[in-house]
């Protein structure tokens, strides 16, 4: 459903006459996407408008920055580790084979216990058949509740 052009025009006058409570909120790290949301507005006008007050714009991977964890901002960034970190990883999760294996019967998941040893999930599984460990259907799916 569209917003008719009357009510577009007077969001419009209502964010240019707070302009300076929308600089403001804009300087104090607050997103163009929230602000816009709250007066009415599209996040591109609102840029637009941000231009043509003279308010710099602050970079795009800065409000990502903002909002997520470095690591999973620049993914592939981060230092691989070296083959031998690896098999230490793995040396390590073989040699617990009897605390890993109790664990996964008591209920942990391959996914946290691969987590935890930083080895991969699919080599957890790989793994476990090979000690012969009883393997845990998926749990079905629940109903969708009316």
């Amino acid at each position: 459903m569209t917003t008719p052009p009357h009510l577009k025009a007077a969001a419009r006058d209502a964010a240019r006459a707070d302009s300076d409570a929308i600089i403001r909120r804009y300087q104090a790290r607050e997103p163009v996407s929230r602000i816009a949301a709250d007066y009415g507005v599209t996040a591109n006008w609102l840029g637009l408008r941000l231009v043509e007050w003279g308010v710099p714009r602050r970079h795009r991977h800065e409000a990502h920055a903002l909002r997520r964890p470095a690591g999973h901002v620049f993914r592939g960034r981060t230092r691989r580790r070296s083959t031998a970190e690896v098999r230490a990883a793995q040396a390590q999760f073989t040699g617990d084979r009897a605390d890993v294996t109790a664990r996964y019967l008591a209920g942990a998941s391959i996914t946290t216990l691969a987590r935890e040893y930083q080895v991969s999930p699919v080599w957890v599984t790989e793994r476990l058949d090979c000690w012969d460990v009883p393997r845990r259907r998926r749990p079905a799916p629940r109903p969708a509740e009316s």
